[in-house]
């Protein structure tokens, strides 16, 4: 009987029909309000109520209590603890903090630290006397006011860090990070110098206390690592770059000491254990539903904590390295190496933002550096020697002005690098909107070229180039694009053979674009040798796309042509104009499809010829 209503147990209802009817219940339960009265919560309102049971949002269950949780330990924030179990409770607070470098919300990790919503309890000028009066000896109340504190302090200013850095929106909210708060202050108004102090005070009275000389050198390793990672996270924040060296070879140092010495999971019975709540989330004013979120071990924290160090040590060469090929390199190597893990969001946005930010290149340079770089690189020919080429060999109408060039040009550039350190389905997106922009700064020097009237064959030839120039970094991005897709996992079996074909005929076109850019470079300048490089590079990797083109065949069934046209416009739609009225017309000149099956029949006979 639900809401007295017969209901025939034969329809099989969906979880069962062992309902029972609670009207009575909710009408006892009522009584006492008055007619058209609300009960309302401070953080669900009438409309999110309503709301909620209309799509029935996953939030409603976030706080409900399931069997066996009622049992969890109450958590007192000045419960005296050992100091085995604080120098557990540090380190876990460090595998929390990088728990939302990886991507979690901070209600799945740092929040669940409830030291976090418990400082003002444990504020040291605010504590009754009679606590310091009953001090244990073996758990001196000073470990949680006077140490523990001060590590929860830097952990949160650390964050506040962090969260400002990712807020630049050079990483994207709930695709890289989450910014949700939670209403929970990270200690945006507390100065870092005060916390630092504290921390050097906590470390003074550590090495003035009775405790046994071990757990003094334990705890204030994992103090001095903490403060170090605020001076880091402080550094890059302030712009302080010459001190990330020196820090994050302090930082490994510690983190060596502290392998060292791990420290032990307490006892069942131990009050170290209700420190941490992994269903905090359902105490908290959130924006989205969260599961419980196992944190990593110990040891894995801290391999996480080097790469962390390693991400520092790679933005401190890399702004020194004022090169864009360095850059490229740099990039590609941390995107593609197998056994490189994506870089964490906080250092992909502090990479990007060293290298170009308010118009600012390496924190040194106007933008117009990577118009020379782009053309001193490309072309081992200065950008003030091209522009005074095309000043003095100028015939067309008006004045020649080229800041609208410059000014895409210095945009795209930009874009393409800080480009390697999206994530990988972002960046693929960038590349696929930003060839678009290659092929327009190719058709503009098109133009502008043919407004010349080179009085020599130098001219001529440099001028020749500057479409090429343009042609050669599309190029890249196309390839680049098609490999992408390999890594993301994006082309099913029978789409592998076309991506192979797309990709030989993408370098092939490339390696005739180089050739091209060879006429004009100095014999002996690094941009020439660059060139012969690439070349060779792309020679190879235009025969091994071939070879695989043929052995993708083996396993494939290609013999549907329009399935295969169909996937080409959907696969590789940023090859298309996306004209209105020649909706298959292509950006650059490319090989059609019906190229495609006369190499994939020629394909065939290889394996014919290769199985007989």
């Amino acid at each position: 009987m639900i809401g007295g209503m017969d209901v025939d147990s034969d329809m099989g209802l969906p979880g069962g029909d062992t309902f029972e009817d609670v009207t009575e219940m909710l009408v006892q339960a009522a009584k006492d309000m008055s007619p058209e009265e609300v009960l309302l919560t401070s953080d669900l309102t009438l409309m999110d109520s309503m709301s909620a049971f209309e799509i029935g949002e996953p939030r409603m269950d976030s706080g409900m209590l399931l069997e066996g949780e009622e049992d969890r330990p109450a958590f007192d924030a000045l419960t005296p603890l050992l100091p085995e179990e604080l120098c557990w409770i540090l380190d876990r607070s460090f595998a929390c903090e990088m728990g939302w470098h990886a991507g979690n919300t901070l209600s799945q990790t740092v929040y669940t630290l409830l030291y976090v919503h418990s400082l003002q309890d444990i504020n040291p000028d605010l504590l009754p006397p009679h606590y310091y009066y009953a001090n244990d000896p073996l758990r001196p109340i000073q470990l949680i006011t006077l140490v523990l504190r001060p590590a929860v302090f830097a952990l949160l200013k650390s964050c506040d860090f962090v969260w400002r850095e990712l807020s630049g929106k050079r990483v994207y909210d709930v695709e890289d990070w989450h910014s949700e708060k939670c209403e929970v202050s990270l200690l945006e108004g507390v100065p870092v110098d005060m916390v630092l102090r504290k921390l050097d005070d906590a470390y003074t009275w550590l090495h003035n206390t009775d405790i046994p000389q071990e757990w003094i050198d334990t705890i204030g390793d994992r103090l001095a690592l903490r403060k170090t990672l605020l001076q880091l996270f402080r550094a890059s924040h302030l712009g302080d770059l010459d001190d990330l060296r020196p820090l994050t070879t302090i930082a490994r140092k510690i983190l060596r000491k502290v392998r060292s010495h791990p420290s032990e999971t307490p006892g069942a019975d131990s009050p170290a254990l209700a420190a941490f709540d992994p269903r905090v989330t359902r105490r908290l004013p959130t924006v989205m539903p969260t599961c419980e979120l196992e944190l990593p071990t110990q040891s894995l924290v801290w391999d996480e904590i080097d790469r962390l160090l390693y991400g520092w040590d790679n933005v401190d060469h890399l702004r020194v390295n004022h090169s864009l090929s360095s850059w490229k390199l740099n990039g590609s190597l941390n995107l593609y190496l197998p056994d490189k893990t994506l870089a964490f969001s906080y250092i992909r946005s502090f990479t990007q933002r060293i290298f170009y930010d308010n118009r600012i290149v390496l924190e040194e340079y106007p933008e117009y550096w990577l118009l020379e770089q782009f053309f001193w690189e490309t072309l081992g020919v200065s950008y003030e020697t091209i522009g005074e080429v095309l000043v003095n060999n100028w015939v067309g109408p008006g004045e020649l002005i080229l800041r609208e060039i410059n000014s895409h040009l210095i945009e795209t550039i930009a874009g393409y690098i800080r480009s390697f350190w999206f994530n990988p389905p972002r960046r693929r997106r960038h590349l696929m909107k930003s060839i678009v922009r290659w092929q327009l700064l190719e058709e503009a020097f098109v133009n502008l070229t043919s407004r010349l009237n080179p009085a020599n064959p130098h001219a001529a030839s440099l001028l020749k180039t500057l479409p090429a120039t343009a042609a050669s970094w599309k190029l890249t991005t196309a390839r680049e694009i098609v490999l992408s897709g390999f890594q993301q996992e994006l082309y099913a079996s029978y789409e592998r053979p076309l991506a192979y074909w797309c990709l030989a005929k993408v370098i092939e076109q490339h390696l005739e674009n180089l050739e091209t850019l060879k006429e004009s470079v100095p014999a002996e300048s690094d941009a020439f040798y660059e060139l012969e490089y690439h070349s060779q590079l792309l020679a190879i990797l235009q025969t091994m796309s071939m070879a695989l083109f043929v052995v993708c065949l083996l396993c494939s069934s290609l013999n549907n042509k329009t399935r295969f046209y169909l996937n080409f416009c959907r696969r590789y739609k940023w090859l298309c104009t996306g004209a209105e009225d020649d909706p298959d017309a292509l950006l650059f000149p490319f090989p059609s499809l019906s190229d495609f099956h006369t190499d994939l029949e020629n394909g065939r006979q290889v394996r014919l010829w290769a199985c007989t």
